[in-house]
C-alpha cells in the first residue's frame, strides 16, 4: 500500500511541474507579446492581462500532449530565436 502511495505521488509531482513549466512558458511568451502590443497600441492594463492569460491558455491547449523534453526543446527554440533576433538588431546598421 505505501508503495501505491509513493508511486502515485511521484506521479503527481511529475505531472504538476509539467503543468508549472508550461504555465510558466506561456507566461513568458504571453508577457513578450503583451508588451509589443503595449508599446505599439498603448493598451491598458486590463488588455495587458488579457494577452498573458489568453497566451498561457494557448501555450497550454497547444502543448497538451508534450512531455518535459517537448517543453523545453520549444523553450530552447524561443530563446535562440531571440538570441538571433537580439543579434541582428545589435548587428544591424543605424537610421
Amino acid at each position: 500500500m505505501l508503495k501505491k502511495m509513493q508511486g502515485r505521488f511521484k506521479e503527481s509531482s511529475r505531472g504538476l511541474g509539467l503543468a508549472l513549466l508550461k504555465i510558466f512558458s506561456g507566461f513568458i511568451i504571453g508577457l513578450t507579446f503583451a508588451l509589443i502590443f503595449k508599446q505599439l497600441l498603448d493598451v491598458g492594463n486590463f488588455v495587458f492581462t488579457f494577452i498573458i492569460v489568453l497566451f498561457i491558455g494557448v501555450f497550454f491547449k497547444l502543448s497538451g500532449k508534450w512531455q518535459y523534453t517537448g517543453v523545453l526543446l520549444f523553450n530552447l527554440f524561443c530563446v535562440m530565436t531571440a538570441m538571433l533576433l537580439r543579434m541582428y538588431i545589435v548587428v544591424a546598421p543605424g537610421q
